[in-house]
Protein backbone atom coordinates (compact mmCIF):
# COMPACT_ATOMS: atom_id res chain seq x y z
CA UNK A 1 0.00 0.00 0.00
CA UNK A 2 1.12 3.34 -0.38
CA UNK A 3 -0.17 4.42 3.49
CA UNK A 4 2.15 5.46 6.11
CA UNK A 5 0.57 2.55 8.61
CA UNK A 6 -0.26 -0.84 7.79
CA UNK A 7 -4.09 -1.53 6.93
CA UNK A 8 -5.15 -4.17 10.18
CA UNK A 9 -7.12 -5.76 7.53
CA UNK A 10 -4.16 -6.84 6.33
CA UNK A 11 -2.23 -8.39 8.81
CA UNK A 12 -3.87 -11.79 8.62
CA UNK A 13 -3.66 -12.68 5.48
CA UNK A 14 -0.14 -11.74 6.37
CA UNK A 15 0.15 -13.81 8.73
CA UNK A 16 -1.52 -16.93 6.92
CA UNK A 17 1.10 -15.95 3.97
CA UNK A 18 3.92 -15.71 6.48
CA UNK A 19 3.06 -19.12 8.33
CA UNK A 20 2.98 -20.88 4.83
CA UNK A 21 7.14 -20.18 4.55
CA UNK A 22 7.94 -21.62 8.15
CA UNK A 23 7.46 -17.86 9.66
CA UNK A 24 5.62 -16.34 12.30
CA UNK A 25 4.38 -12.61 11.57
CA UNK A 26 4.43 -11.79 15.39
CA UNK A 27 7.85 -12.89 16.02
CA UNK A 28 9.84 -12.68 12.64
CA UNK A 29 8.34 -9.47 11.24
CA UNK A 30 8.41 -5.70 12.74
CA UNK A 31 5.27 -3.22 11.99
CA UNK A 32 7.03 0.07 11.01
CA UNK A 33 5.64 3.45 10.70
CA UNK A 34 6.21 5.43 7.95
CA UNK A 35 4.72 8.53 8.97
CA UNK A 36 6.63 11.89 8.00
CA UNK A 37 7.54 13.89 10.68
CA UNK A 38 7.42 17.36 10.66
CA UNK A 39 9.83 19.91 11.27
CA UNK A 40 9.16 23.34 13.01
CA UNK A 41 11.15 26.21 14.04
CA UNK A 42 14.81 25.24 14.68
CA UNK A 43 14.89 21.20 13.48
CA UNK A 44 13.12 22.60 10.11
CA UNK A 45 15.80 25.62 9.86
CA UNK A 46 18.42 22.87 10.61
CA UNK A 47 17.15 20.40 7.74
CA UNK A 48 16.94 23.09 5.23
CA UNK A 49 20.58 24.19 6.13
CA UNK A 50 21.75 20.23 5.36
CA UNK A 51 19.97 20.16 2.46
CA UNK A 52 21.39 22.87 0.74
CA UNK A 53 24.75 22.38 1.88
CA UNK A 54 24.68 18.40 0.29
CA UNK A 55 23.39 20.00 -2.77
CA UNK A 56 26.61 22.30 -2.84
CA UNK A 57 28.65 19.68 -2.33
CA UNK A 58 27.06 17.00 -4.47
CA UNK A 59 27.20 19.68 -7.57
CA UNK A 60 30.84 20.48 -6.80
CA UNK A 61 31.91 16.59 -6.51
CA UNK A 62 30.09 16.33 -10.11
CA UNK A 63 31.76 18.69 -11.75
CA UNK A 64 35.61 17.76 -10.47
CA UNK A 65 34.62 14.40 -11.76
CA UNK A 66 33.49 15.97 -14.79
CA UNK A 67 36.57 17.55 -15.29
CA UNK A 68 38.39 14.38 -14.18
CA UNK A 69 37.03 12.28 -17.01
CA UNK A 70 37.76 15.20 -19.61
CA UNK A 71 41.00 15.09 -18.55
CA UNK A 72 41.57 11.53 -18.47
CA UNK A 73 40.08 10.92 -21.90
CA UNK A 74 42.14 13.26 -23.07
CA UNK A 75 45.06 11.54 -21.66
CA UNK A 76 43.95 7.86 -23.10
CA UNK A 77 43.35 9.16 -26.46
CA UNK A 78 46.96 10.72 -26.71
CA UNK A 79 48.39 7.30 -25.96
CA UNK A 80 46.30 5.73 -28.27
CA UNK A 81 47.73 8.14 -30.67
CA UNK A 82 51.10 7.45 -30.07
CA UNK A 83 50.91 4.06 -30.42
CA UNK A 84 49.02 4.72 -33.73
CA UNK A 85 51.88 6.96 -34.91
CA UNK A 86 55.12 6.02 -33.71
CA UNK A 87 57.13 6.52 -36.75
CA UNK A 88 54.59 10.05 -36.92
CA UNK A 89 55.96 11.62 -33.84
CA UNK A 90 55.29 15.44 -35.26
CA UNK A 91 51.20 14.30 -36.22
CA UNK A 92 51.30 12.80 -32.42
CA UNK A 93 52.39 16.04 -31.15
CA UNK A 94 50.13 17.66 -32.85
CA UNK A 95 47.65 15.59 -31.58
CA UNK A 96 48.48 16.30 -28.37
CA UNK A 97 48.16 19.98 -28.67
CA UNK A 98 45.04 19.86 -30.48
CA UNK A 99 44.11 17.86 -26.95
CA UNK A 100 45.57 19.71 -24.69
CA UNK A 101 44.20 22.93 -26.04
CA UNK A 102 40.59 21.35 -26.01
CA UNK A 103 41.20 20.17 -22.33
CA UNK A 104 42.24 23.87 -21.62
CA UNK A 105 38.93 25.15 -23.38
CA UNK A 106 36.32 22.42 -21.37
CA UNK A 107 38.27 23.79 -18.04
CA UNK A 108 37.34 27.65 -18.89
CA UNK A 109 33.73 26.02 -19.93
CA UNK A 110 33.37 24.34 -16.27
CA UNK A 111 34.53 27.52 -14.67
CA UNK A 112 32.48 29.36 -16.14
CA UNK A 113 29.28 26.58 -15.15
CA UNK A 114 30.90 27.12 -11.54
CA UNK A 115 30.87 30.73 -11.74
CA UNK A 116 26.91 30.61 -12.97
CA UNK A 117 26.35 27.40 -10.25
CA UNK A 118 27.68 29.46 -7.34
CA UNK A 119 25.75 32.49 -8.09
CA UNK A 120 22.80 30.15 -8.11
CA UNK A 121 23.51 28.90 -4.70
CA UNK A 122 24.42 32.27 -3.28
CA UNK A 123 20.93 33.59 -5.01
CA UNK A 124 19.02 30.44 -3.26
CA UNK A 125 21.28 31.11 -0.12
CA UNK A 126 19.98 34.45 0.51
CA UNK A 127 16.34 33.34 -0.03
CA UNK A 128 16.97 30.64 2.96
CA UNK A 129 18.12 33.32 5.05
CA UNK A 130 15.16 35.61 4.04
CA UNK A 131 12.86 32.78 4.91
CA UNK A 132 15.38 31.89 8.13
CA UNK A 133 14.64 35.68 9.47
CA UNK A 134 11.07 35.23 8.42
CA UNK A 135 10.96 32.03 10.94
CA UNK A 136 12.54 33.69 13.73
CA UNK A 137 11.00 36.94 13.51
CA UNK A 138 7.16 34.99 13.72
CA UNK A 139 9.24 33.51 16.14
CA UNK A 140 9.41 36.07 18.13
CA UNK A 141 6.45 37.33 17.76
CA UNK A 142 4.97 33.84 19.77
CA UNK A 143 7.60 34.32 22.33
CA UNK A 144 6.61 38.08 22.91
CA UNK A 145 2.57 36.89 23.07
CA UNK A 146 3.40 34.21 25.26
CA UNK A 147 5.10 36.15 27.79
CA UNK A 148 3.25 38.96 28.01
CA UNK A 149 -0.27 36.35 27.83
CA UNK A 150 1.42 35.50 31.54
Amino acid sequence: TRESKLPTELVPRLREAAKKVNFDWDKDFAVTDNTCKTYEGKDALMMREQFAGKVVLQTEEQLAAASVRARSNAANSVQAQQIFFQNEVKEAENAFTYLEDKTVQFEKEIVKDVVGLEKEIVKDVVGLEKEIVKDVVGLEKEVVKDVVGL
